[in-house]
C-alpha cells in the first residue's frame, strides 16, 4: 500500500518533468530573442523555411521520422506538418503521412534501445536497478501506463519501454495507436489554423482536449498499478 507522501512525491516530480522543459525553452527563446530582437526578422525566418519545406516536403516526413527520437520537440513538428502537407495532399492523407513518419520513429528508437543500445543504456542509467519483469497482460499495461503519464517526453517513453525488455507485438500495440491519436489532434490543429478553418481547428483542439481528459482517466485507473 502507498503511504502518504506518494501523492505529494508523485505530484513534486510531475510538476519537475513538466517545469524543466518549460524553463529550458523559456531559457532557449530568450537567448535567442537577444541574439534578433526584430519581430520581423523571425517572420522572415518563418516563412523561408515554410518555403523551404513545401518546395521539399520530403525533408520534413524526413525529419519527423529521425528527430523526435532524439529528443527533438515533436509537437511543433506535427504543426508544421500540418501547415506545409495539409494544403498539398489534404488533412486526411496528411495525417495518414503523419501517422506512418512517427510509427517509423516509434519503432527505430525502441528497437535500437531494445537491441544493441540496451547494454549501455542499463549500464549508465539504470545502474544496479533491477529490471521488471511481465507477464503479456502486464506489459500492455505498464506501456499503458508510461505512454499517458504526463510529462514523460516521447523519445525518453520509447528508450524506456526498450530497455525493460518490453516485447514489441505490445509495444507496438499500446504505442501506435495512441501515438496516432496525438498525431491526428496536432496534425489537424496546425493544418486548419494555417488554412484559415475555424471549423477543423475546433475539431482538432477538441480531439486533444479529449485525448487529455481520456489520459487523466486512464491515468487515475491504473495509479495503484504496482506491477
Amino acid at each position: 500500500m502507498s503511504g502518504p507522501s506518494e501523492p505529494s512525491s508523485r505530484l513534486k516530480r510531475n510538476l519537475l518533468l513538466l517545469t524543466i522543459p518549460a524553463v529550458l525553452s523559456a531559457t532557449t527563446v530568450f537567448i535567442l530573442w537577444q541574439a534578433h530582437p526584430d519581430l520581423a526578422y523571425w517572420k522572415d525566418l518563418v516563412l523561408s523555411i515554410y518555403a523551404f519545406l513545401e518546395a521539399r516536403p520530403w525533408a520534413l516526413v524526413l525529419a519527423l521520422a529521425i528527430l523526435p527520437g532524439m529528443g527533438f520537440p515533436i509537437s511543433p513538428l506535427f504543426i508544421m506538418v500540418g501547415a506545409v502537407l495539409g494544403p498539398i495532399y489534404g488533412l486526411p492523407i496528411t495525417c495518414l503521412i503523419a501517422i506512418a513518419a512517427q510509427s517509423v520513429c516509434t519503432m527505430w528508437t525502441y528497437l535500437l534501445s531494445a537491441g544493441p543500445l540496451k547494454g549501455i543504456l542499463k549500464k549508465y542509467i539504470f545502474r544496479t536497478r533491477t529490471l521488471p519483469e511481465f507477464s503479456d497482460a502486464n506489459a500492455l499495461r505498464f506501456a499503458l501506463i508510461i505512454r499517458i503519464t504526463p510529462g514523460i517526453p516521447y523519445a525518453v517513453q520509447n528508450v524506456a519501454l526498450g530497455v525493460v525488455g518490453l516485447k514489441l507485438k505490445p509495444y507496438t500495440i499500446v504505442s501506435i495507436p495512441i501515438t496516432a491519436l496525438w498525431t491526428i489532434g496536432f496534425v489537424t490543429t496546425g493544418g486548419a489554423i494555417f488554412e484559415g478553418s475555424a471549423g477543423m481547428a475546433i475539431t482538432g483542439i477538441l480531439l486533444l482536449v479529449i485525448l487529455i481528459l481520456a489520459t487523466r482517466m486512464l491515468r487515475n485507473r491504473t495509479k495503484d498499478y504496482a506491477g
